[in-house]
């Protein structure tokens, strides 16, 4: 739990300096920060990456997963829900719920914290989180501050659950979940520069197919 009580601090860190600062936050600043963290999202992603070693399961636990991602629409209908709110401090709510809890990054930290006790990811996207926090409070005011509560609940529900299911999961099965959210960091980090917007949402579904492909592929004694 230590990487999401590290970000609900940072959350409310952030969005009460975006408070004091009100507007007085200019987009050239905002763009620099967010080219630093999307970087920073490159090299962690690249680095769970180099965990792999059942390259061709976390291929089709891709793909497949990009499919059934698409096919149901969860990406599309989340970003059309947020598009659809207007002002106030309920819509700044949701609106900053949706970016702090809502994405690979949060269900990948969850994931290592649950499973390995390793808060890596969670502690980087908690210090991304509080610079996201100020740009979003400065304009969109309080509501971004109660959002806080959300991230505890949430990510602190989902590190809850990775944790109780640890016991049962084996090692390698971690490691190669582990690479594969490596993967949608990486895809992160492109969307953060926006070299390259994903489906981020979508491709999630990747990481709970990737234990049925890997299954598959030992029944048939295909180790790769």
């Amino acid at each position: 739990m230590l990487g999401t009580l590290y970000n609900v601090v940072t959350v409310a860190v952030g969005s009460s300096v975006g408070l004091l600062l009100g507007r007085r936050v200019s987009d050239g600043l905002r763009q620099a920060v967010f080219s630093a963290l999307g970087l920073f999202t490159l090299f962690i992603g690249i680095d769970m990456m180099l965990g792999i070693t059942r390259p061709m399961a976390a291929f089709m636990a891709l793909v497949l997963g990009a499919v059934v991602g698409q096919s149901i629409g969860l990406d599309a209908r989340v970003r059309r829900a947020a598009d659809r709110l207007g002002e106030g401090e309920g819509a700044a709510l949701v609106q900053s719920t949706l970016l702090f809890c809502v994405g690979a990054m949060t269900l990948v930290g969850c994931m290592q914290d649950g499973l390995l006790g390793d808060p890596t990811v969670l502690l980087a996207k908690g210090t991304m989180d509080l610079f996201s926090s100020i740009f979003l409070a400065a304009a969109l005011g309080r509501g971004v501050l109660w959002s806080t509560g959300t991230v505890l609940v949430i990510q602190g529900g989902l590190t809850l659950a990775f944790a109780a299911a640890g016991a049962g999961i084996p090692e390698s099965l971690i490691t190669e979940l582990s690479g594969v959210g490596g993967v949608l960091l990486l895809a992160l980090g492109l969307d953060l520069l926006d070299i390259r917007k994903f489906p981020l949402l979508d491709l999630t579904w990747s990481l709970p197919l990737l234990p049925v492909i890997l299954a598959l592929l030992d029944a048939l004694s295909v180790s790769v």
